[in-house]
């Protein structure tokens, strides 16, 4: 896969294009729902000075609108997951979305349980996947990147393993949104708190609670009266487990924007490796930078290397920040070469999947539909 990559560099629109025209209240709201994804319209609307009513409404417009999703996104450790793998490819001009569908390990990859997020394009893909072991990895996606390769689909294609007990995951969502309205919100962390995984030998899940867990996942946005409905566990331990699982870190509160619909443009994923033997502050350093590149969306963190997304409204823009803080940190010696990324217009995007409710069940062994 080329490290550099030039596509057309039509003049810059710095103004994101508005699909659908948000108020200055609503804008609010879904930095709101981005920043603070747990809180009850009450605390929403002291955090960010919007009354509730206008928080109800425009909850109510983003789900007419499909524009904002929130999600219980579980911990890697807490369903037994030991890693997750970055997948990057580039296919062939021979080789767009609609030839792809048409073989087997189309729907074997991105339909795999384990697979909880894909993004597409006719030139490119980046894959997130969630494996047991290496050896899990391998035996799941070796016959269905080989199969790909035979059949001449793929220019190059690379795979970065992140282990969850080395990892820190960043959810940048707000940022995101802060800087494509520039709302200069003063409530963003320089350096915002990062996910940190849950000791594997604390997690001890009985029946009830890897049913309560795929529930969560599954349904996020259903009441406890209803979850208890569908699994058949009492209302009051239902509430019981949703309290503990996100006190205990075992699920995380996350909202998923669907950033089309607000009118941004490229969405770049990215590689880049580090030093060897770079510090903490050092790797964090890194990562700022890259933040500063575009609207940061998520970072997955591990010593000598990063794996991450940002928006961003110009391909030239986005250039030309990226050269400069590449430059800056090869000065001080911390990179000695270019990340390896991938840009999407996400007009162009031909699949969107971000799905962790099969993994959980499959990790969790769960026989139980719901």
């Amino acid at each position: 896969m080329p490290k550099r990559q030039s596509i057309n560099s039509k003049k810059c629109n710095l103004k994101p294009k508005m699909p659908l025209k948000l108020t200055s209240k609503e804008k609010l709201v879904l930095y709101g729902l981005a920043r603070y994804p747990g809180l009850s319209d009450i605390d929403l609307a002291s955090k960010i000075g919007v009354d509730r009513s206008t928080i109800f409404k425009s909850k109510r417009k983003f789900r007419e609108w499909e524009m904002v999703q929130l999600l219980n996104v579980p911990s890697g450790v807490g369903v037994g997951a030991e890693m997750m793998t970055a997948i990057f490819a580039r296919y062939r001009p021979s080789a767009p979305v609609e030839v792809r569908r048409n073989k087997p390990g189309f729907n074997e990859w991105v339909d795999h349980p384990h697979c909880v997020f894909h993004s597409a394009t006719n030139a490119d893909s980046v894959s997130m996947v969630y494996s047991k072991s290496l050896t899990d990895f391998k035996r799941a996606f070796d016959p269905v990147i080989d199969d790909y390769r035979d059949a001449r689909f793929v220019e190059e294609i690379r795979w970065y393993h992140y282990p969850f007990s080395l990892t820190r995951i960043s959810w940048d969502s707000a940022l995101a949104v802060n800087n494509t309205f520039e709302l200069g919100r003063t409530d963003l962390m320089e350096e915002p708190p990062m996910e940190e995984e849950i000791p594997e030998d604390s997690v001890k899940l009985t029946e009830k609670d890897r049913l309560a867990l795929l529930a969560f996942v599954k349904y996020p946005a259903l009441s406890d009266l209803e979850l208890s409905r569908r699994t058949g566990i009492s209302r009051p331990t239902i509430s019981g487990k949703r309290n503990k699982f996100f006190q205990s870190g075992l699920l995380n509160r996350q909202a998923n924007v669907n950033w089309t619909k607000i009118g941004c443009e490229l969405m770049i994923f990215y590689h880049i490796s580090v030093r060897p033997k770079a510090t903490v502050e050092e790797m964090m350093k890194i990562y700022s930078s890259f933040r500063k590149i575009g609207a940061a969306v998520c970072s997955y963190i591990q010593p000598g290397e990063i794996f991450g997304s940002f928006l961003s409204q110009c391909y030239v823009e986005m250039k030309e920040r990226m050269d400069q803080e590449v430059k800056t940190l090869s000065e001080v010696g911390l990179v000695e070469e270019r990340p390896t990324y991938v840009i999407m217009p996400l007009r162009e995007l031909k699949v969107r999947k971000t799905d962790y409710a099969p993994m959980v069940k499959s990790m969790l062994d769960i026989e139980t539909d719901i």
